[in-house]
C-alpha cells in the first residue's frame, strides 16, 4: 500500500457501548478510565500503527466520537470526513437512541460500515437480538444475506479485534485510497481549545496535501504559522495537533494554504432577552474546555435561553460582570474556576454551575429555566447517603450505603455526586436491608440500593434524594 494513504475510520455508537474501551485495546492505552463519567466528551483522533495475527499491518487513523445525544453534530462531522465507519453496538443493550441517530448519519454518507458488537463476553448478551434489530434498520449482516460485516468483539479480552482490523484493511485496499500529499492542502478542524500556556490549539485531519513546521495555513480567515506539531510532518489521513493559530478556530472549519472568508453566523434568536411573545429568556454565560463541546452545548439550548456570551477557556472577570449586569448565571463545563473569580461571583451574586458531564450542564440550565418561568418551583433535599461498599446479587450491581441524613424511599429522584460535582441523575429502583426488600432507608442505618437508569457508582460517592415542589 505504498502509494495509498491510511484509512480514516470513525468509531460511532450509543453512550457506554464500549467505543473508547475498544479503541483502548487496539491502542494499548486507557483513555476510557480517564473520561468524565466514563463517557467520551470530545472528538478524539489517533493515527496508530496496528497489526493483526493474519499478518496485515499498517497505519489507521481512528476518530472516536461521543455517544451522548448532545453530540449529534460532532458525530455528523466525524462521518463527513471518514473513509470507513465502525458502528459499535452493545450485545447487552442492543440498538439504542443514539445508535439510530448514528445510522441516520451513516446513510447520508457513501462510507462503508462495519458493525463491532461489543460486550459479547457478558452473560446477559443477546447477539441474535442485535442482528435482528439491524435487519429492521436496513443494515443486514452478511450472515443474514446482507452486505454489512459484523464482528463480535470484546474491548476487555481482545476477542474479535484481529478480525475487525483485517476487515478495515480489506475495505481500505478495495477503496484504493490515493496518497495525495503533493496536492494543495485540504484539512478540517475536528477539535480546538484555548490552552492557558500554549494559546490556541487545534486538532486537524489532513485530507490532501501536507503540513510541516513553519508552514503558513488558514482556518478560513484565521491565519496560523505552525509553531509546533504533535508529529514531524502531517501527511494525508494524519491526525495532528497544531499550535500557532491567532485565535481558536471553530470545529468543522476547513483549513487550507489560502485565506478564505468565514461563513459562521450568529443565531439572531439568541440576541434578545425576551421572546417574540414577550416571555423572558434565562440570561447565561457558557464556557467550555474545547470548541467541539461548546458547540454541542450551544446547539442543545432551548429558545428559553438568552446567550450573553460563550467561549473556550477559563471563566474571566468579564464573564462574571456580564452575567451580573443582566442578572444572569454562568455555566462552566470542565474548566477551572479560579478562587478570585469565585469570590467575585459571590460578591456580585452570580451563580456559577460547574460540571465535567455535559448533560449535567444542560439539566442545570433547564432547571434554572423552569425556576425562572415558575419561581415557586423548588428542589428540596429529603435524604443523603454515602456509598461505602459494592456487591452483586444475581449479577446485579448493588451499592452499599449508609444513610447520613433524612430518608431515602424507593422511586426517589437522586443526584449522584463525586468530588462535590453531580455526575448523574437517576432514581432509586430498589432497597434491601440484609436479606429483606424494604421501601425506605432511614438515617443511621446501612442498606443496599439499585438504580434505574443504571449509574457507574464508586465507593465514597454521595447520594442526594430530592423532590421538586411548587
Amino acid at each position: 500500500m505504498q502509494n495509498f494513504r491510511p484509512p480514516i475510520v470513525t468509531i460511532m455508537g450509543h453512550v457506554d457501548h464500549g467505543k473508547t474501551t475498544l479503541l483502548d485495546k487496539i491502542r494499548g492505552s486507557s483513555v476510557a478510565a480517564r473520561e468524565a463519567g466514563g463517557i467520551t466528551q470530545h472528538i478524539s483522533a489517533y493515527t496508530v500503527d496496528v497489526s493483526s495475527k493474519s499478518g496485515k499491518s499498517g497505519k489507521i487513523t481512528f476518530i472516536d466520537t461521543p455517544g451522548h445525544a448532545a453530540f449529534c453534530q460532532m458525530r455528523s462531522r466525524g462521518a463527513q470526513i471518514t473513509d470507513i465507519i465502525v458502528l459499535v453496538i452493545s450485545a447487552v443493550d442492543g440498538v439504542m437512541a443514539q445508535t439510530k441517530e448514528c445510522i441516520k448519519e451513516i446513510k447520508k454518507t457513501n462510507a462503508p460500515v462495519i458493525i463491532a458488537m461489543t460486550k459479547v463476553d457478558m452473560a446477559d448478551s443477546s447477539p441474535e437480538k442485535v442482528k435482528g434489530q439491524l435487519v429492521e434498520l436496513e443494515l443486514t449482516p452478511e450472515e443474514y444475506g446482507g452486505q454489512v460485516a459484523l464482528f463480535p468483539v470484546s474491548g476487555k479480552t481482545g476477542q474479535g479485534i484481529d478480525a475487525l482490523l483485517d476487515s478495515i484493511f480489506l475495505h481500505a485496499e478495495i477503496m484504493e485510497l490515493t496518497d495525495s500529499k503533493d496536492e494543495p492542502l485540504e484539512a478540517v478542524v475536528i477539535e480546538s481549545l484555548l490552552d492557558k500556556s500554549r494559546g490556541p490549539v487545534a486538532t486537524l485531519i489532513v485530507k490532501k496535501g501536507q503540513i510541516k513546521l513553519g508552514d503558513i495555513i488558514f482556518a478560513q480567515n484565521i491565519p496560523c504559522k505552525v509553531k509546533a506539531m504533535s508529529i514531524p510532518i502531517a501527511l494525508p489521513s494524519s491526525a495532528v495537533e497544531i499550535l500557532g493559530f491567532e485565535s481558536v478556530p471553530l470545529v468543522g472549519t476547513p483549513v487550507s494554504s489560502l485565506k478564505t472568508e468565514s461563513t459562521s453566523t450568529i443565531d439572531p434568536t439568541r440576541l434578545s432577552q425576551t421572546k417574540t411573545d414577550g416571555s423572558p429568556r434565562l440570561p447565561i454565560v457558557i464556557k467550555a474546555d474545547v470548541q467541539g463541546t461548546l458547540e454541542a452545548l450551544l446547539s442543545s439550548l432551548s429558545d428559553d435561553v438568552f446567550l450573553l456570551a460563550s467561549g473556550v477557556g477559563t471563566i474571566t472577570d468579564n464573564d462574571v460582570n456580564m452575567a451580573a449586569s443582566a442578572h444572569g448565571q454562568v455555566f462552566a463545563y470542565n474548566v477551572p474556576v479560579p478562587r478570585f473569580i469565585k469570590n467575585l461571583a459571590d460578591n456580585e451574586k452570580v451563580p456559577i454551575f460547574e460540571s465535567k458531564i455535559i448533560y449535567e450542564i444542560l439539566e442545570n440550565i433547564q432547571k434554572q429555566v423552569l425556576l425562572m418561568l415558575d419561581p415557586t418551583i423548588e428542589e428540596t433535599t429529603i435524604g443523603e447517603a454515602k456509598i461505602i461498599a459494592e456487591f452483586k446479587i444475581d449479577k446485579v450491581r448493588i451499592a452499599g450505603i449508609e444513610v447520613t441524613k433524612g430518608l431515602l424511599t424507593k422511586g426517589d429522584n437522586i443526584h449522584l455526586k463525586r468530588d462535590d460535582i453531580i455526575i448523574k441523575n437517576t432514581k432509586i429502583e430498589g432497597i434491601r436491608q440484609a436479606k429483606d426488600i424494604v421501601d425506605t432507608a432511614k438515617a443511621g442505618h446501612q442498606y443496599g440500593i439499585t438504580f434505574r437508569p443504571y449509574v457507574d457508582f464508586k465507593i465514597n460517592d454521595v447520594i442526594i434524594a430530592y423532590k421538586v415542589e411548587k
